[in-house]
């Protein structure tokens, strides 16, 4: 999660990811390790906040040795949703629950 800490609560609060103007796709970013191992593109889904997400790539980061990235579009439904869970799951295992932010 883009997170800052809020000195109020003493927490690391979500940073609202901007879903921008009406037409625009967001793009979010996930990176891990493992993941390069899936069976193929279409066996890598995610959901967030229980909505299903396209996954464009799932693989190789590129520049940095074992790292792996997924490209996902976040749906504009979740606009205003605030605190959504992602789950990903490649050829059916899930992946630990991460928390972001909709705006």
């Amino acid at each position: 999660m883009i997170a800052r800490f809020d000195t109020t609560t003493q927490q690391f609060v979500g940073t609202p990811l901007d879903s921008g103007p009406t037409g625009e796709q967001v793009s979010l970013l996930l990176f891990g390790t493992g993941l390069r191992g899936g069976s193929s593109l279409t066996a890598t889904t995610v959901l967030i906040g229980g909505l299903s997400a396209q996954v464009s790539y799932a693989g190789a980061q590129g520049d940095l040795v074992g790292l792996d990235q997924v490209n996902i579009a976040v749906p504009r439904a979740l606009l205003g949703r605030g605190e959504a869970g992602i789950v990903l799951s490649l050829d059916g295992r899930a992946a630990n629950m991460v928390q972001t932010n909709i705006k």
